[in-house]
């Protein structure tokens, strides 16, 4: 009896979780779909389309026609990477200092770090600040703000404490200072802990189009989610990415199929990220149950 409720419970389990993954699949299939589809059959197909009978390439061929649309992608991918590595260097020092129970204000750093989590400046004093350090119209106006994170940094100095103390004083018995401890020691353990914040990180640059839309008027900074905004609030953008001189529909690109190419561009990227980072995830997982 007990057997055949274990079975049913698993088969209900699989049942559900097949119907969620599929809930979950749909829309996604759907964009890609759209996007792979010329003027002609959107228009047969009324506008539906889960399954292309004629896919092609025509909407990514001439969204990367443009140089606007390729510069934009290069930022982003540069500001991602720049960002992300800056922004867990400058993040994982200050949580390194902060975790030093012997560090003179320790309780002042934390507090101002715990303030800074709860408040913010606010749009237009921090909008001053950049133009009074000229960082307006520049790359560095995408990284600077962001340089570190204290909720990051908090949870950094949290699992920095959590290390056995053994591990550190064994290290300074064979006569390792504070950067060595914290690059050759530290770190290195704190790896599923700075592959989850680096990943948050990189998200957040990636997506991140409000601070271009308030520092960046020059197009070659603008990233591709600001870029992206600007077409999706366009309502000429169909006309924008076909030439006047194609005139058979399909040879065409209709404005949603550009709008899902769009939006699969700026998906899949950052997507591809995570397998790299999956080993570090499941290994935190497996510290933290052996831990507990």
């Amino acid at each position: 009896m007990r057997n055949r409720g274990e079975r049913g419970y698993q088969i209900l389990s699989y049942v559900v979780i097949g119907m969620l993954s599929a809930a979950s699949l749909y829309p996604i299939l759907y964009v890609i779909s759209m996007s792979l589809v010329n003027e002609q059959e959107w228009i047969q197909r009324n506008g539906f389309i889960f399954f292309p009978y004629r896919p092609t390439l025509l909407a990514y061929e001439r969204l990367f026609s443009g140089s606007i649309f390729t510069d934009a992608l290069k930022v982003s991918v540069i500001r991602t990477i720049v960002g992300t590595a800056l922004t867990l260097t400058m993040t994982a020092v200050a949580a390194y200092v902060v975790s030093r129970k012997q560090l003179v204000g320790r309780k002042v750093f934390l507090f101002l770090v715990l303030v800074t989590v709860l408040f913010n400046s606010g749009m237009i004093p921090t909008y001053l600040v950049m133009k009074d350090f000229h960082l307006l119209d520049t790359f560095w106006a995408l990284i600077v703000p962001a340089l570190i994170d204290s909720w990051s940094l908090l949870v950094l100095k949290q699992f920095f404490e959590g290390i056995p103390k053994e591990v550190e004083e064994s290290a300074e018995i064979d006569g390792a200072g504070d950067w060595t401890l914290m690059s050759k020691v530290i770190l290195p353990m704190s790896k599923p802990a700075l592959a989850a914040i680096g990943l948050f990180v990189a998200v957040a640059h990636w997506n991140s189009w409000f601070d271009a839309f308030l520092y960046i008027n020059n197009s070659d900074w603008m990233p591709l989610q600001l870029v992206m905004r600007n077409m999706f609030a366009n309502a000429n953008i169909g006309s924008n990415f076909n030439p006047t001189s194609v005139l058979n529909p399909a040879q065409r690109v209709s404005t949603e199929s550009l709008k899902m190419a769009v939006a699969v561009i700026g998906t899949v990227p950052i997507l591809l990220v995570y397998p790299f980072l999956q080993k570090h995830f499941t290994k935190g997982m497996y510290l933290g149950a052996v831990k507990g």
